[in-house]
Order: C-alpha cells, then sequence, then structure tokens
C-alpha cells in the first residue's frame, strides 16, 4: 500500500475527566504520553493529524507541528467517532489509522500487524487483545465516512454503532501489554510510575 493511501489519526480531543488532567502530556519514559503515539504512527505514514479539542489546541501548536484539527462546533464533545470524522474531512485517504494519546506502550508493529490483514471488503481492521476488541488502535476505510456522519447525526457516538454496521475484520493479539490504556490515575502509578 502507497504511504499517501494512509493518513494517521492521533486522538487527543478528550476531557480526561477521570485522569484530573489532559493525559496526553502525561510522560512515561521522558515522553508525553501524545509523543508515544505520534511516534508510532510516524512509523506507519507522513500524513499524520491531530484530533484535539480548542482547549489543548494551543498547547498542542507550541509542541507539535502536525496538522490540527478540531471538530466541527455542531459534533464538539462527541468523542472519537467525531474525531474520525473531522480527520476523514479533513484529508483524503484510502485507509485512515487511528491511535489514542492513551497507549504510551503501543508500537509501530502492532499496525503493521493490522495493515497486512486489509482485504478488498472490508472497512474496519480491528484487533482483539485479550478477548477485547480495540476500536481506538485500528484502520478505517474511507468508505464509511457517510456512516459516521448518520451516526453522529443521530447521536449514536459510540464507537460500537459504527463497528456494528461495518464489514470488520478482527486481528487478534496474544501480547496485549501494548493495548494497555491509562485512563486513571491509579492506572499511571500501576502502569507508567514503575517504568520511568
Amino acid at each position: 500500500m502507497a504511504q499517501g493511501e494512509l493518513a494517521g489519526v492521533l486522538l487527543a480531543g478528550g476531557a480526561s475527566r477521570r485522569f484530573g488532567s489532559p493525559k496526553a502530556f502525561a510522560s512515561v519514559e521522558g515522553k508525553a504520553f501524545y509523543q508515544h503515539s505520534l511516534e508510532t504512527l510516524q512509523a506507519i505514514t507522513e500524513t499524520i493529524l491531530i484530533v484535539t479539542n480548542q482547549e489543548l489546541e494551543a498547547k498542542f501548536k507550541k509542541l507539535s507541528d502536525k496538522t490540527l484539527l478540531t471538530d466541527e462546533d455542531k459534533y464538539s464533545g462527541k468523542g472519537p467517532l467525531a474525531g474520525l470524522y473531522s480527520a476523514m474531512q479533513a484529508k483524503s485517504a484510502e485507509w485512515y489509522v487511528l491511535i489514542p494519546v492513551d497507549v504510551p506502550f503501543m508500537k509501530p508493529e502492532v499496525y503493521q500487524v493490522l495493515l497486512e490483514q486489509i482485504e478488498r471488503n472490508k472497512q474496519a481492521i480491528i484487533p482483539l487483545a485479550g478477548e477485547r476488541i480495540q476500536p481506538l488502535i485500528a484502520l478505517y476505510h474511507h468508505s464509511l465516512k457517510s456512516s459516521i456522519k448518520e451516526l453522529l447525526d443521530n447521536e449514536q457516538l459510540a464507537m460500537r454503532a459504527l463497528i456494528d454496521i461495518s464489514k470488520v475484520k478482527y486481528v487478534p493479539f496474544t501480547e496485549d501489554v501494548f493495548f494497555i490504556n491509562i485512563n486513571w490515575q491509579e492506572d499511571y502509578k500501576r502502569y507508567v510510575r514503575n517504568r520511568g
């Protein structure tokens, strides 16, 4: 697959209410969470979009030279589905490589495996890690754009709603450490602080 057919999408617009402060800028091994996610995307594609909220936009502008997006007003605050749609609106690509900011142990190899699983009749390539689907660490085909808009317009905001109407290929992973996401300060203490 040619590089230009992929667009990396870093989801960085969450409110981090459970964490208590913006997770994007928490650090592990001397780097902010968002930098770990960016490095993973950079190993896959040169085209990268950071979808964030208006509160964090100024900080990202100072820290990153990547294309920054915020959701349209009518979709603002409507979660990762809105972020994916915003990326599709902003940049044409065949496949969109989705990653959140709160998976600091993710590696490019996971996405390489997903890319190898692309099939002509599939619209989403989603990992299964420890029996759990990982819809925010996945590939989505551009043909889903109108379906995503319809879901958003109907206030069906869960990624599950998109999965239920998509032609999905699930890819099992036995190693689930890559998929650890940090939601709470307790998660941070447990998984991150002892790693530096």
